[in-house]
């Protein structure tokens, strides 16, 4: 019978700069740790860091084995006194998260043999904390084996009986304190999103350390107003929809071995999202325009500083605009046409020209000012997307700085995509732009086609890097394909679509190719993209949402013509994601190993999953499918503000677009690098990697910077989130 051990409260002190930090370490009891079961022997150890203190609970640099400096080949087991089922196990290594243990071996003695398996032998490891599923039974002990001589650094050995457990927090010491962690762990803890809720959708959060059955309660103004109980990490107050108000609610929790602990207040509106998140969308991409936003550079090249020829910039803010036009046109005007001009075409305006791809940027911004402009009381969002189409029809060879990945020719197929979405909104558009933009836009795009007619070479997974390949110590890691998002398979179904309905009101005769062209990239996606693999889904990172929600749009708007197998394709990626969601987030895993893409920064993927999960959503027919997708969809949202293992938003400066929040990132990236994108407004920067999760906050953070692609697929998930209300997009035949 396995007996796991009880609330772990070891104390323990680290002295470092005269400071004293006491810290209560909580193992929940219902863990499955098998550790506490085990003794321990190694091949040598050095005073005062015996094997024994690699099995005590405690996640600690001040509590773990090391090997004698003369150790050859390092080890040490782990024996039962009777054989266990063994689920996963977590090696914390390293001394102040650095330098963790790269390489090494695990082994178990199964009916008196050893045995191994080639995933349970890691390499080129960059976690502190890395977990090993090893799923067997009838293991009588444990070992990990260095390659070579070394310290080993092991702080810790904890070994699960179940492939879920949370398992044990390391907070580390005071290096950890000085990253911003400042979590009480004796009290309960609330990850919320800190803005608010959707009245009519799912509100859930997580109380990372609590144990089922603790009571929670909503309160507003000290009133209770709903009750419940924490089930397997989650608190779900779904069936609370109070009438729209001012008023702000809290989570309180009480119950088990912690103190009780309340969340910082929030909202419940039922149109929160308009209200609170699409003036901070706009401000961001108004801010983060090349050369006219809050810096007179472009790094990059592109209409948007940072962005590249696959931002889908201006097709966001077309779909952004299309979801709801009258309230974008009731929002502020801070766009001045004319005063930027004036501005721009000053001989002594200070263009800073230090930065990749610079050439060309002055004159094409110069240029762009010799078009036709829109109505001088246009809504900010639609000169917008005449400033980024605009500028393309200008300089339209964008690039990408980091990559050398680019196709052939003097013209992404992407870049020219973007501008279809103007001439699929045009008879929206067209009360604010001048006529001849779109003969502009839709000339060019004729003349430029040629590319998107076909199926992407990148597109194949062959051309994948594969998840171990990708080096986390190095910044560009080959070219990071697919993981970076650049060539997202897909992406030219939309915009072919388009095309045909395009040349069909122009009177084209070429009309059929561009059908034809979008069903035979359809035909291809649904007989060479295996959901199963990781890296044709969320591998793709900020641009997944290129994929699903153009495989629905053909779904559903040529029902006639979609190929055979589409909507089982669909619901095929519905099932592997809610799979993936089963956990105290109800976050959508990477694999079962990994939470996040490797090495890279999460948030663009948080940012387009409601976009993806909500237009899926749409075509399957299972009630429980649907609803588990929208549960992921919110879920997402939820994570961007809160909802996280470091239970803080993903903004740095929360007062610069979102002042409801009161928690936002601790860690700041430098205000005047690249593409100055830290103190934008709106800016939604970073989230947790795997490293954080399923709860060790403040351990390796990812990259900290904005994006304006990031910009983008928040803005077409706040566009899905919209149309959800109908079940689909605007009808493109009818625009």
């Amino acid at each position: 019978m396995v007996i796991p051990p009880q609330f772990y409260t070891r104390n323990y002190f680290v002295a470092a700069a005269a400071l004293l930090f006491f810290v209560v370490l909580i193992a929940s009891a219902d863990e499955g740790a098998l550790s506490g079961l085990a003794s321990t022997k190694a091949s040598s150890a050095r005073d005062g860091y015996a094997p024994e203190l690699a099995v005590d609970g405690i996640v600690s640099d001040s509590s773990r084995w090391l090997s004698a400096e003369d150790d050859a080949q390092p080890w040490i087991e782990l024996v039962f006194p009777t054989p266990q089922k063994v689920g996963m196990v977590d090696v914390f290594s390293g001394w102040r998260h650095e330098s963790c243990l790269e390489d090494f071996d695990l082994s178990v003695r199964m009916h008196g043999s050893w045995r191994t398996d080639p995933e349970w032998k890691v390499r080129r490891n960059t976690l502190s904390s890395k977990r090993i599923y090893i799923d067997r039974s009838g293991v009588s002990a444990i070992r990990l084996s260095l390659l070579g001589p070394g310290a080993a650094r092991i702080r810790e050995i904890a070994v699960y009986d179940n492939k879920e457990a949370l398992g044990l927090l390391d907070i580390g010491d005071q290096g950890q304190r000085e990253q911003g962690f400042d979590i009480d762990i004796r009290r309960h803890q609330v990850g919320h999103n800190q803005v608010g809720y959707l009245t009519a959708r799912p509100k859930r959060f997580t109380a990372p350390l609590s144990e089922d059955g603790a009571a929670f309660e909503i309160k507003e103004q000290g009133k209770t107003v709903f009750k419940g109980i924490i089930r397997d990490g989650i608190g779900d107050f779904s069936p609370f929809q109070p009438e729209d108000s001012d008023s702000r609610y809290t989570i309180s929790i009480n119950g088990g071995r912690l103190l009780p602990n309340s969340s910082s207040p929030f909202l419940i509106r039922r149109n929160l999202a308009q209200e609170h998140y699409w003036q901070a969308a706009t401000d961001f991409l108004n801010d983060v325009r090349s050369v006219l936003g809050s810096h007179p550079s472009a790094y990059g090249g592109c209409a948007f500083r940072d962005g590249t020829y696959y931002d889908a910039i201006v097709p966001a803010l077309v779909q952004f605009y299309l979801a709801d036009c009258e309230f974008i046109e009731a929002m502020p005007r801070q766009i001045d046409w004319d005063a930027d001009k004036k501005r721009v075409m000053a001989p002594s305006f200070p263009f800073d020209a230090n930065n990749p791809c610079s050439d060309g940027v002055l004159e094409a911004t110069r240029n762009y000012y010799q078009l036709d402009p829109p109505k001088s009381d246009a809504p900010d969002v639609v000169k917008l997307i005449h400033w980024g189409a605009g500028y393309i029809l200008m300089k339209p060879n964008g690039r990408d700085p980091s990559s050398s990945m680019d196709n052939t020719g003097p013209i992404e197929s992407q870049t020219v995509e973007q501008l279809t979405y103007v001439l699929w909104a045009w008879p929206a558009l067209k009360k604010w732009l001048p006529e001849s933009f779109y003969d502009r836009c839709r000339d060019f795009c004729f003349k430029h086609w040629k590319g998107s007619l076909r199926i992407g070479s990148f597109w194949d997974p062959k051309t994948y890097m594969t998840t171990e390949s990708f080096d986390e110590n190095i910044h560009n890691p080959g070219n990071m394909h697919p993981f970076k998002g650049r060539h997202a398979p897909g992406h030219s179904i939309v915009p072919n679509l388009i095309m045909h309905e395009v040349a069909k009101r122009e009177g084209r005769d070429d009309a059929g190719i561009y059908l034809d062209a979008a069903l035979k990239q359809t035909e291809w996606i649904i007989k060479n993209l295996d959901w199963q693999d990781p890296r044709t889904t969320k591998g793709h990172r900020l641009s997944e949402h290129r994929t699903i929600p153009n495989l629905v749009w053909i779904l559903q708007k040529y029902p006639d013509h979609a190929p055979a197998g589409l909507k089982e394709k669909i619901t095929e990626w519905a099932e592997v994601a809610v799979s993936r969601s089963h956990n105290l987030w109800d976050f959508r895993k990477y694999t079962d190993d990994m939470w996040t893409i490797p090495g890279m920064n999460e948030i663009g993927n948080s940012l387009g999953l409601p976009a993806i999960a909500l237009s899926a959503s749409w075509v399957v027919d299972d009630p429980k499918l649907k609803g588990d997708l929208e549960r992921i969809a919110m879920s997402s949202i939820d994570h961007l503000f809160g909802r996280n293992p470091m239970l803080a938003a993903a903004t740095p400066h929360p007062k610069l677009g979102f002042p409801e929040i009161e928690r936002g990132w601790p860690k700041l990236y430098k205000d005047d690098v690249c593409a100055r994108l830290e103190t934008v407004r709106g800016n939604l920067a970073t989230l947790p990697g795997s490293e954080m999760y399923p709860f060790s906050p403040g351990k390796k953070f990812r990259h900290l910077e904005g994006w304006a692609n990031y910009g983008a697929a928040w803005c077409i998930s706040l566009a899905y989130l919209q149309w959800d209300a109908y079940g689909t997009t605007p009808e493109p035949n009818e625009l």
